[in-house]
């Protein structure tokens, strides 16, 4: 004889109730930078995967960026490693994205 199962099935909702969902980190990248270099520096740029945006900008700042990664030792890895390391690039500034 089959037994019948009278279980309900268990709403999404509990079962991720037990898993942390984490957000990736994010950040603004504000560059100071040689303007003949300019042109160069954004195609660099290009190339970096943790560069969601790029922009050319007027003021004291040259280029913003906006940055994505899986938290904040990977967001500062690029920064050091991959934007410091661009011809042309003076200064680096960086503000972390903070949920309130």
């Amino acid at each position: 004889m089959e037994e019948q199962l009278n279980e309900t099935p268990i709403p999404f909702s509990q079962l991720l109730k037990e898993i942390e969902i984490k957000d990736k980190s994010t950040a603004y990248v504000l560059i100071e930078a040689n303007p003949p270099d300019i042109p160069y520096i954004m195609e660099e740029l290009a190339k970096i995967e943790n560069v969601k945006s790029a922009d050319v900008v007027t003021g004291i700042y040259d280029i913003i960026i906006f940055l994505e990664g899986e938290d904040q030792n990977e967001i500062g890895k690029v920064v050091i490693r991959d934007i410091h390391g661009i011809k042309g690039v003076k200064k680096a500034t960086t503000c972390m994205v903070v949920k309130i």
